[in-house]
């Protein structure tokens, strides 16, 4: 049965208004293309870094930005398949839902599990479909949204160790569709882990009485860390993680795939790529998956289907 019981408090009030504002002020803030690529392959390091710490892989943030920039061919281990899967995930985030107004279906929760994870997401349909809705039909904050998917997710039955995982992302395309992740810019692991004593307690005792004001407080919290974090980065000029120079360079065909797609309408496949530049299927993937990779491409579609507009 499904049960959401909390109340606009003080405390959240004034969280969601500094949100606002912080939001603002990023979504306003003026950057140079490079200063903004940098921020964003920041913030999809710092995501995943941060969501791999929950399942206890150890790998470094340069670790994690070689996984990404290298797109390695050879036999992957378990971590940097884990690398991938959340990138995918992030990815199809982005990909889908720009702007798009419809509601979150549980067909989308479906197609989000697997489009990161392996196997088979396990849960009761009809209540799933019920959380939805419920999220979905009211003008709550869209920060109360995501923490109310954030925590719904967790407490579905039965547990698996992935319904963790997909809580999270869950959470950015709540926030993402809305304009809520801020350029791309909003990291939300890092205060959890940080203070994961608290997040364990607050989604146990959540469970234990149905009451959610306390978990909102502290994922609206979260939020604002993140966001007067970026603005910080933002006003100095200066991002935390250096991109590497091989990443942001790009190579004289990629600029001119670029070009091409200047026309909203303009789309390049794999296939249009090798013809075009008399290159192999191998390097037109390369290329494209770099370019995909700093999202200055969108990539659609699946398997052999896949074409690229410009973002």
């Amino acid at each position: 049965m499904l049960t959401i019981s909390y109340t606009l408090s003080p405390y959240l009030r004034e969280s969601l208004e500094k949100i606002d504002d912080l939001r603002r002020n990023i979504l306003l803030a003026v950057l140079t293309p490079r200063n903004e690529l940098h921020l964003r392959w920041q913030a999809m390091i710092e995501r995943i870094y941060w969501l791999l710490t929950f399942s206890d892989t150890q790998l470094s943030k340069n670790e994690i930005a070689k996984i990404l920039s290298e797109h390695l061919k050879r036999q992957l281990t378990p971590p940097q398949l884990e690398v991938l899967a959340y990138k995918k995930g992030l990815d199809y985030i982005v990909q889908n839902w720009l702007g798009l107004q419809e509601p979150v279906s549980s067909s989308t929760v479906l197609l989000l599990y697997q489009t990161a994870f392996s196997g088979r997401l396990r849960v009761n349909q009809e209540f799933l479909k019920s959380c939805l809705l419920y999220f979905q039909s009211s003008s709550e904050h869209p920060v109360i949204q995501a923490g109310l998917i954030h925590f719904q997710i967790l407490s579905l039955s039965p547990f698996t160790v992935d319904n963790d995982k997909l809580s999270r992302l869950l959470s950015y395309l709540f926030l993402y569709k809305e304009g809520f992740d801020c350029r791309g810019f909003l990291v939300l692991e890092e205060y959890f882990r940080r203070n994961f004593t608290d997040y364990k307690q607050l989604l146990k005792e959540t469970a234990r009485t149905g009451a959610q004001t306390a978990w909102l407080e502290y994922f609206a919290k979260a939020v604002q860390n993140s966001l007067e974090k970026t603005l910080s980065d933002i006003v100095k000029e200066k991002a935390r993680m250096e991109m590497p120079s091989s990443v942001l360079k790009l190579n004289e065909r990629q600029k001119q795939i670029l070009e091409m797609l200047g026309n909203p309408d303009a789309t390049i496949t794999n296939r249009q790529a090798q013809k075009l530049f008399k290159i192999s299927q191998i390097t037109a993937s390369r290329d494209l998956t770099k370019l995909a990779s700093l999202e200055l491409l969108f990539a659609r579609g699946r398997g052999r289907s896949v074409y690229y507009t410009r973002v």
